[in-house]
């Protein structure tokens, strides 16, 4: 529908007729087809996937990406995309990327209520665990799994239980999930340093059901964890490296192409900033320091020299509000953040990305990585111009322990959740969001 629309609306206003209709809805389909066929192999268009949500945001825009992009060769190689319209496509690209958003978000929406109001059947699940774990294991699963609900509870004893006694409180709890219809079964980890868990993994084979075994504790505090298979051994992978190949590709794709033609652009207004400066006090136009970048590699970072002083060494002052140090010119390229323009050659470079948590002096690294638990993790990607924490307010100076680790927490959330996706909304917020500019200074 998305294709049609935007068609027609892109040769109405350009050519005055509403063009071909067939065209655009054979567009779309494929469009659709592949972008569909995608989550349909992966199995992502059960309820359980929506409302677990597998599908972030950052993955339906990849898959709109690459279909966008298998679309482009096909159409090079069979020479058919001289008889589109370019214009149209690029709107079509433009507002299907939102569309898809919207989409998806109304339908786990709209699956959340069917489910709440009963007309969607949730799936029905059994508890397995001891009688000391069983209230928190329950707890847990139906606060975070929206499309089960408990059916059943299995409880074995924490202290043993003789093996006819294993056999017989098995044995009914099969026969029990036979009869009412569980789909999957949820065994507590407590389980696991007991001889009966193979006991018990075995018994619910029998029956046509999903096995699981929590991961609480420990283990629950990753995200990503999983089960993984090197050659013939197995592991429980607890993390994973912040961007995939494929992932780290884009974004250094994106930052290029940005940053050139960003650098190209502003080459006016970088003469007229640096004319600016050399007229309101003495000394470089630039200013350049010392800071950490991935994996703790240092660079020297660029920037409009705001300040009289060039501090590089172990002791920075950072500046705060009415800082003497602060020249005239300074203090309105601060304000709108223009100082940090120059970053791009860093980008350019590889040194930094234009979204990521940013760059501190070496001299504060050091200091904080010894009092914020978690901080040498900011430096797991590449810095940023700008990044999650600068666009929800938390920018400028981090004079206090509370201050950076307000900083640092979302730093880190941005590690856990960097996509493509992620970054091109950080940046459309670096550009209309009030917090954005909240404490530049």
């Amino acid at each position: 529908m998305i294709a049609t629309l935007t068609g027609v609306a892109y040769h109405y206003a350009a050519y005055g007729y509403p063009g071909s209709l067939e065209t655009y809805g054979g567009i779309g389909g494929l469009v659709a087809l592949g972008y569909g066929l995608t989550f349909l192999i992966r199995d992502e268009y059960s309820a359980e996937s929506l409302l677990e949500g597998r599908r972030t945001p950052g993955r339906l825009l990849i898959v709109w990406n690459l279909v966008f992009v298998a679309l482009a060769v096909i159409g090079f190689l069979t020479k058919g995309s001289q008889a589109y319209s370019r214009g149209w496509l690029v709107l079509f690209y433009l507002l299907g990327s939102i569309g898809i958003l919207f989409l998806n978000s109304a339908i786990v929406r709209g699956l959340e209520h069917l489910v709440a109001v009963g007309w969607v059947r949730a799936r029905k699940l059994m508890l397995v665990a001891t009688d000391a774990d069983l209230a928190a294991l329950e707890e847990e699963t139906v606060a975070s799994a929206p499309g089960f609900a408990v059916a059943a509870r299995v409880v074995i004893g924490k202290d043993g239980l003789a093996p006819h006694e294993v056999e017989h409180v098995l044995e009914a709890a099969v026969a029990n999930a036979r009869l009412i219809g569980v789909e999957d079964v949820f065994i507590s980890n407590s389980l696991s340093g007991h001889e009966f868990l193979e006991r018990t993994v075995q018994a619910f084979r029998a029956l046509p059901v999903a096995i699981h075994l929590s991961a609480g504790g420990f283990v629950g505090r990753f995200k990503h964890a999983r089960v993984l298979r090197f050659g013939t051994a197995t592991a429980l992978s607890l993390t994973r490296t912040p961007l995939g190949p494929f992932e780290a590709m884009a974004k250094r794709g994106v930052d290029v192409i940005v940053s050139a033609v960003a650098l190209i652009l502003l080459i006016p207004l970088f003469a007229l900033i640096a004319l600016a400066i050399k007229c309101d006090s003495r000394g470089p136009v630039f200013f350049k320091q010392r800071r950490r970048g991935y994996n703790m590699a240092e660079f020297r970072i660029w920037k409009f020299r705001t300040m009289t002083t060039l501090e590089d060494g172990d002791t920075i002052k950072q500046a705060a509000e009415g800082d003497a140090r602060i020249t005239f010119i300074g203090s309105f390229l601060r304000r709108f953040s223009l100082d940090e323009l120059p970053q791009l050659f860093n980008v350019l470079k590889g040194e930094m990305s234009l979204v990521g948590p940013r760059p501190h002096a070496v001299a504060h690294d050091r200091f904080f990585e010894r009092r914020i638990a978690g901080y040498p993790r900011r430096l797991n990607v590449k810095p940023g111009i700008t990044g999650w924490a600068q666009v929800n307010g938390f920018r400028g100076a981090t004079d206090t322990d509370e201050a950076m680790q307000l900083r640092v927490e979302h730093d880190i959330f941005y590690i856990d959740n960097c996509s493509v996706g992620f970054d091109l909304y950080i940046l459309l917020l670096t550009l209309v969001s009030p917090k954005a500019s909240q404490n530049a200074r």
